[in-house]
């Protein structure tokens, strides 16, 4: 017996496949009454306690397995349908945080109540992790349970009725047009320059600037594509992935005539190093490479960049500040969420504006004096 969750109406209704005594396939169509939008964790549940309900005999029991071990046996399947990466952070997740607390607790998958895992999270943000850890934890927990709902081994997510903390909204450091000039000057003597110039100008991804090749780049019509990205699998392989975060993050940019030159430069200077030292040099087609063409592995620029910022007295930032600090250069010059959402390849507008609406506060003041001048007060 299956089920899923529509919508008619405005409201969820779980729709539960099952077969009649004469072996036909039928549907059967159950309001929940729930509206449509706000409720999908609400209508979840629901859908959860319903095929509970109409399958009953069907669940299998399991007493005998525990859900620290049921947790790597749900990542072997689910590692199927998954990126290299997300299996590896998934399973750093699961032995650092749940496996540890359920093989001690020794909770069978059947066993487990909404209690045990509300303990759990209450737990972990007494050790001082914060809500978005907690919160990612909490992802694991779910979905291993979800799959385990679908095998028909518990008859509901006991997970989905825990109180979750409230993840915190994130005010990222950045660094004003002057700032940026001054750590552009120090990074110029820097093999990493060209990873920091595109951060810091176009507010590419880390993963955008790692995996950008000259194949991207069109000097004839002065525009680049970030298209690939390089994604961290396990402690020390990285792989080029043929595809970026989102579709919105697939996109061409313009290349102003001072990146436009400095990409001459650089291409040449590198064909010119290949020349000079031949099989010792590692060939490859991507732009941002060590003198021997060597790509940088992503944590190495993290770490320099951070090194560097402290030699030469600069406030600190994260090398993903960078990113920051170009869109608060747009917001400050007046270009809107749009443009910028556009600009930094976000999936849409609505993650722009959550992230920057603290930076808009000269806008605000603006438009108190617009007003200002019609009034008479």
């Amino acid at each position: 017996m299956t089920g899923s969750l529509q919508t008619k109406s405005g409201k969820y209704y779980a729709v539960v496949n099952y077969y009649d005594e004469a072996g036909k396939r039928k549907q059967k169509w159950i309001s929940s009454g729930l509206e449509a939008k706000g409720n999908k964790r609400k209508a979840e549940l629901f859908l959860s306690k319903t095929l509970a309900e109409y399958r009953g005999f069907d669940i299998q029991p399991c007493k005998d397995v525990q859900y620290s071990d049921f947790t790597l046996k749900w990542l072997e399947i689910a590692a199927k349908s998954i990126e290299p990466n997300t299996t590896e952070s998934y399973l750093a997740t699961i032995n650092r945080y749940i496996k540890p607390h359920f093989a001690e607790t020794k909770i069978s998958l059947q066993e487990l109540k909404p209690s045990h895992i509300q303990d759990f999270y209450e737990k972990l943000s007494q050790k001082g992790l914060s809500a978005s850890t907690v919160l990612n934890v909490h992802a694991n927990v779910r979905k291993s349970l979800e799959y385990a709902v679908r095998m028909n081994l518990i008859s509901y997510n006991p997970s989905t009725r825990c109180v979750l903390p409230k993840r915190e909204k994130y005010h990222a450091s950045y660094y004003n047009a002057k700032e940026i000039n001054k750590m552009l000057d120090v990074f110029k003597k820097e093999d990493m320059y060209p990873a920091v110039l595109l951060a810091a100008f176009y507010g590419l991804r880390r993963s955008e600037i790692m995996s950008l090749k000259w194949q991207s780049v069109d000097f004839e019509n002065s525009t680049f594509t970030v298209k690939d990205v390089v994604v961290k699998c396990g402690a020390t392989k990285y792989i080029d992935k043929s595809r970026t975060k989102t579709k919105s993050s697939h996109r061409t940019l313009p290349l102003s005539p001072a990146i436009l030159e400095y990409f001459y430069e650089l291409r040449c200077r590198q064909e010119k190093n290949s020349k000079t030292l031949g099989t010792g040099y590692a060939q490859n087609d991507y732009v941002c490479v060590r003198a021997d063409g060597s790509p940088f592995p992503p944590d190495y620029i993290t770490r320099k960049f951070s090194k560097v910022l402290k030699g030469a007295g600069l406030p600190h930032i994260r090398f993903h500040d960078l990113r920051h600090s170009a869109a608060s250069m747009l917001i400050k010059e007046g270009h809107d969420m749009f443009e910028i959402s556009k600009w930094l390849g976000h999936g849409n507008i609505t993650t722009t504006a959550n992230i920057y609406s603290h930076l808009g506060f000269e806008a605000k003041v603006n438009m108190a004096n617009t007003i200002g001048q019609k009034l008479e007060i």
